[in-house]
């Protein structure tokens, strides 16, 4: 492709006040795109098939949270997708791995990666996915889209670390549909990158069907965040519960935009968002904007943040304990990391985090 294409992604459903700049983000992609280089790790009981015919997802449009324009560009490509399948009926035990950067041949060219999750009815299957560098000082960019089909009362899992190196760049960009009693759940943490640009859609379609993302992220010197996550209610009782919870220190910069979407015949849908956010420098830029949209009369929907510094009361008892404020700031860091990542049921993936954090602890 070679050519340098400025496209639009993460924007909002619903446009909100034009001067606070927050509706959408405006993305340079200058690619000579290749197969991003993976190691997998293929559990009993997963399939995996290459190529367009892959499964539901060939025929099914899907609306994926970095948007349409980002979908097309991947298009472009010519970068073939892998698709995962499981049968009916089918509880896979070990978890999916699949694992970028480390190890291998590392390009500076921008990398793409496509996976494709067909859940059959009553299945269950978890995904790992850890993102690395083999050199942390390379700025290569990975182009990384999930797309996801759960039958009924099928469930995934899907687990995302990034601990990329500062010059990288993360486009992470997830859509797909969830039918009767379905769930699905993404837990990310964000450990690294340099600029990050993630977005997720789930549509709800099938009644009783449930979304649960939690995110936790830290962010320290110019490493940017832009964020874009949309729950679609089209079932009725569907649920779903949005949790981010991240450090902000040095001069990065974070977006996030949590959607609720209510459309009309989701009778008895419930849907709650949350953001935590610690301040730790006055140099750091954070916006929230949370968005609820109801097309229907019988829902319910929350939203709420706690942004800022800690609380000097806090402060001054850990201080008369013999904790600098600095060490207090670490401990709360940890602790906002920790649960997030302790929802993690994979003790390796765990451990790579634990370790991860106690190199980065000592280059600090």
């Amino acid at each position: 492709m070679g050519n340098t294409k400025n496209i639009r992604v993460n924007q909002l459903p619903a446009r909100t006040w034009n001067k606070l700049k927050m509706n959408e983000t405006y993305l340079d992609l200058e690619m000579e795109p290749v197969q991003a280089l993976y190691r997998e790790e293929l559990p009993e009981g997963v399939d995996k098939l290459s190529g367009k015919a892959i499964g539901p997802m060939t025929d099914i449009p899907v609306t994926t949270g970095l948007g349409e324009a980002f979908d097309s560009v991947l298009a472009d490509t010519g970068v073939k997708p892998a698709g995962y399948s499981i049968e009916d009926g089918v509880q896979v035990e070990k978890p999916l791995y699949i694992s970028y950067g480390a190890e291998g041949k590392s390009t500076a060219k921008d990398e793409v990666s496509l996976l494709d999750f067909t859940i059959g009815a009553n299945s269950s299957l978890t995904v790992i996915q850890d993102i690395t560098d083999t050199d942390a000082n390379q700025g290569h960019t990975l182009l990384l889209q999930n797309k996801y089909h759960i039958a009924e009362g099928g469930s995934l899992t899907i687990v995302q670390v990034n601990r990329l190196g500062k010059a990288a760049r993360l486009c992470n960009d997830l859509g797909g549909y969830v039918a009767d009693h379905g769930q699905f759940k993404l837990i990310q943490v964000i450990l690294g990158g340099g600029k990050n640009y993630y977005g997720s859609n789930t549509k709800l379609s099938g009644k009783g069907s449930s979304i649960s993302i939690d995110v936790a992220y830290s962010l320290d010197g110019e490493a940017t965040l832009d964020m874009n996550y949309v729950a679609d209610h089209r079932g009725k009782n569907t649920e779903s519960n949005i949790g981010v919870s991240g450090v902000m220190k040095g001069q990065s910069k974070k977006l996030f935009r949590g959607t609720i979407d209510f459309h009309r015949g989701c009778a008895g849908a419930k849907g709650a968002e949350i953001e935590d956010v610690l301040l730790i420098d006055d140099t750091i830029v954070n916006q929230t904007i949370p968005l609820i949209l109801c097309d229907e009369e019988d829902v319910e929907g929350a939203h709420g943040a706690t942004i800022g510094r800690l609380d000097e009361h806090l402060l001054t008892y850990m201080k008369s304990r013999g904790i600098s404020e600095k060490d207090a700031y670490k401990l709360m860091e940890k602790a906002k990391i920790d649960a997030v990542v302790n929802k993690i049921e994979d003790d390796r993936i765990k451990g790579i985090i634990r370790e991860h954090e106690r190199e980065t602890e000592t280059t600090r």
